[in-house]
């Protein structure tokens, strides 16, 4: 069964399962990619991811990641705006997905 980000529930447990079934779909997506299955090329999700890993792997923060939980708020929120950009990406890969299986 593939779930999607709709089939996760409500609430912050729901945001997180739904974040990382989106981020497994992103990874799914480039790799579908990458091997030619996927045609569609998903020039959008690359800017985005791009620029949402420089920022994860820097060192600059807009809140230091030494402070515990706090400082892995901005790298959320940067993986969820790089979801957010990716959403009509994400929507047509599944799509495509669900008529490959």
């Amino acid at each position: 069964m593939n779930m999607t980000g709709e089939d996760c529930g409500r609430g912050i447990a729901g945001f997180f399962t739904r974040l990382v079934v989106d981020v497994i779909d992103v990874f799914g997506m480039l790799w579908n990619w990458f091997a030619g299955r996927f045609d569609w090329s998903p020039m959008r999700l690359f800017a985005a991811a791009i620029i949402g890993l420089v920022y994860l792997v820097s060192p600059i923060d807009i809140v230091p990641d030494v402070i515990p939980f706090a400082g892995w708020i901005d790298d959320i929120l940067v993986v969820t705006a790089v979801v957010r950009l990716a959403r009509f990406d994400l929507e047509r890969y599944r799509r495509w997905r669900e008529k490959a299986d």
